[in-house]
């Protein structure tokens, strides 16, 4: 019976080891991310980032690989959809970009918490998953 009680306490241990290195290793990314962003906020510098954007009935919405931001929308940000809207004028389709931009928290209540200022667009060409940010129509 001993050793059979040593047995279950090892493999539980074992168990809540493995878990808690697994949380780690997703926290850590998290974390990263988180990073990333406060850093170029703090620097307060420009950052080039690629991602999708969309936009419809006035708002806009950037989502790189690990975060989705609003967009302000000042003069760069009318030219970029000027730019989409001659490619598809298409209200819900979306574009893979590239930009330059300036990540800010945002002001504004129930809205996304970061937001992105543009200060130039590097590359614009018509997203080929067009369905990742679709809005239902």
């Amino acid at each position: 019976m001993d050793k059979y009680k040593l047995m279950k306490i090892s493999i539980l241990s074992i168990l809540v080891c493995l878990l808690t290195l697994g949380s780690c290793k997703t926290e850590s990314k998290d974390s990263k991310v988180d990073e990333e962003i406060s850093k170029a906020e703090m620097e307060g510098s420009l950052k080039t980032m690629t991602g999708e954007f969309i936009y419809a009935d006035s708002a806009a919405v950037f989502q790189t690989k690990n975060a989705i931001y609003g967009v302000v929308i000042n003069e760069m940000a009318e030219e970029l959809i000027a730019n989409v809207r001659d490619m598809n004028p298409d209200p819900y389709a979306s574009f893979d970009v590239t930009l330059k931009v300036k990540i800010e928290n945002n002001t504004q209540e129930d809205a996304w918490p970061k937001v992105v200022k543009i200060q130039n667009i590097i590359k614009v060409e018509q997203s080929q998953d067009d369905q990742s940010l679709r809005l239902s129509k």
